[in-house]
């Protein structure tokens, strides 16, 4: 027990760090300053770094599904959805940093399959924010640009909800303007 225990401030640490700063971060000497505990322990609980990766990668799964779990609950975008965006601000910032981190394969699959299953969960209550009438796919594949887009600009300091609502906001004008130019180009009545 007291090993898992010793283990968990490890990997902790170490999730922490790497939402903060990515990837580059994950050095076992700067999590053992962090910690201000000796590298040994490290070695002593993970064996190397791989093995360590793989513990964050499963505690990211964890985390994750309790992120999931709250928006199954959720019934509006704008604050509800925005506000569990920031409860879980080190998931997703974990999450991000998945994504950036090109070198390794199995964060990007982590990182897909997780997206999709928030997708599947999104899709109603964000086709019905953007007010289509039609296609949900089309509306998912736009809350996918969306979230890539604001993923690009997010940063661990500027992830709060009025940032999420400016973005989003963005993107809903955005689209609403596609829709009335197109609705006036079919009724003939665009101007230039």
């Amino acid at each position: 027990m007291a090993k898992a225990k010793n283990a968990t401030i490890w990997t902790e640490a170490g999730y922490e760090l790497f939402a903060r700063e990515g990837f580059e971060a994950i050095q076992i000497e700067k999590l053992a300053r962090l910690l201000q505990l000796n590298k040994s322990g490290f070695y002593h609980y993970f064996g190397d770094l791989e093995v360590f990766l793989d513990e964050l990668l499963r505690l990211h799964r964890q985390k994750a599904n309790h992120y999931l779990a709250d928006i199954r609950e959720v019934k509006t975008i704008d604050p509800e959805y925005f506000q569990i965006v920031v409860k879980h601000k080190v998931p997703v910032m974990f999450h991000m940093h998945l994504f950036r981190t090109k070198n390794k394969p199995e964060f990007t699959a982590l990182a897909q399959t997780i997206d999709e299953e928030e997708e599947i969960i999104m899709g109603e209550l964000w086709t019905a924010y953007l007010g289509f009438k039609g296609s949900s796919e089309a509306a998912i594949r736009y809350f996918n640009l969306v979230r890539d887009m604001i993923n690009a600009r997010m940063s661990f300091q500027n992830l709060d909800v009025e940032f999420l609502r400016v973005g989003v906001t963005e993107a809903k004008l955005i689209i609403q303007n596609l829709a009335l130019i197109h609705a006036e180009a079919e009724t003939g009545q665009m101007q230039f």
